[in-house]
């Protein structure tokens, strides 16, 4: 005699009863980030940032970063996007050829280092385009506290 329940797995498909499952939610979308675009030859390298002890602090930041959505680090104010111009007219840094038609945006590697990220962030990722330890992509003038 055989049992329903082996009887149920031999079944195909098509044969078997509904589950209990619950519907799929639409899972939530984190920001990640690539190097692919990083230029060397302008700002420094990684392996600079490695000497100088800063490629440890932008790891753990970009890991902490990696937690949220696009939306809610733009809402929290972790990235800034400069979406007035197209790049910045006092630069230090040269407008790359390749990366056209994106809004550019900078990511400080601690809440208060001057030190930036350079990027773009195009389908919840952030492209790191330039590594810029002396706040040259925009420079601005210290504020007075």
């Amino acid at each position: 005699m055989v049992s329903k329940k082996s009887k149920k797995q031999n079944d195909p498909a098509y044969l078997r009863e509904q589950g209990k499952r619950d519907a799929v939610k639409k899972s939530k979308r984190f920001l990640t980030f690539s190097f692919s675009k990083h230029i060397r030859g302008e700002g420094q390298s990684i392996e600079e940032w490695g000497k100088l002890e800063l490629l440890g602090l932008l790891v753990l930041r970009l890991k902490n970063l990696g937690q949220y959505s696009t939306i809610e680090v733009r809402q929290k104010g972790w990235i800034k996007e400069y979406h007035k111009v197209n790049f910045p007219p006092n630069s230090k840094f040269s407008e790359p050829k390749h990366v056209i038609n994106v809004t550019w945006a900078v990511l400080h590697i601690t809440p208060t280092s001057k030190e930036v990220v350079v990027g773009y962030i195009e389908n919840d990722i952030f492209y790191i385009v330039f590594l810029d330890k002396d706040h040259e992509f925009w420079p601005s003038k210290m504020k007075n506290t």
